[in-house]
């Protein structure tokens, strides 16, 4: 299962170290923390990821859902995920599918841009760990941490229990952030679609080609920081290094 850690104004907020991969090692601690909105985060809450070794924050929010302050001793880049692409977002706002995994395989295969600069900001933060959110740090949140998981090799079992997490968070989330987030109609939409949470989450992540899109649409440093985990851990078998 993933790791919560106790934070101050988060209540969906854990990291992705620890998680079983396919060899039976472990995805490292200390590389990638994801979470929700940063707004509520304490200075005690800050300190806290400090001393977790947090240097760097990705905010993958569009521009005009910029909100709160970031320390500044640590570093901040907003890298939107969504982008502004009526053509992609116009079906699938209307259809519900913005909200769950269903959109996932084809926002890497339309968008791939969008991804790649995320990547690209990961790789190039400073030394540390890095923490990426959004809104509500489930969904778009949930693509990029799937995307890590899958490059260092993690089981589905350990994935898809990452994702269906912010499920479980849902109610503290609620009460920390006094608004919904709309867990009846996540479930509505995608069993309109024929799936549970679950079976949505492992239908995309069997079907991610990851080696064939990392040689698409990074280059090799950046390759190699996301199959590595930023140094942190070997590469996992039959993930490749190639220049674009």
């Amino acid at each position: 299962m993933p790791t919560p850690l106790d934070i101050d104004g988060l209540a969906n907020v854990r990291e992705l170290g620890g998680l079983e991969r396919g060899d039976g090692s472990r995805t490292p601690t200390g590389a990638f923390i994801r979470a929700e909105t940063l707004d509520r985060v304490s200075d005690a809450g800050w300190d806290r990821l400090r001393a977790h070794g947090v240097r760097a924050v990705i905010d993958l929010r569009r521009p005009e859902e910029t909100s709160g302050e970031v320390p500044a001793d640590i570093f901040r880049q907003q890298i939107d995920l969504d982008g502004d692409e009526r053509d992609f977002w116009a079906s699938r706002e209307s259809d519900g599918q913005w909200g769950t995994p269903l959109y996932y395989a084809d926002h890497l295969a339309e968008l791939p841009h969008r991804l790649a600069g995320v990547l690209d900001a990961i790789a190039q933060a400073p030394d540390g760990a890095v923490l990426f959110h959004c809104g509500a740090g489930w969904d778009r949140t949930g693509l990029v941490a799937a995307v890590l998981l899958k490059a260092v090799g993690a089981t589905e079992d350990a994935a898809a229990g990452d994702y269906l997490a912010s499920f479980d968070n849902a109610p503290a989330m609620v009460d920390l952030h006094a608004r919904s987030f709309d867990v009846e109609e996540r479930l509505a939409v995608l069993a309109r679609f024929g799936h549970s949470p679950e079976s949505a989450f492992r239908a995309m992540w069997r079907g991610l080609d990851l080696d064939e899109w990392l040689r698409a649409h990074l280059d090799a440093h950046t390759v190699e920081m996301v199959t590595t985990w930023r140094g942190t851990v070997g590469p996992a078998p039959g993930l490749s290094s190639v220049d674009r």
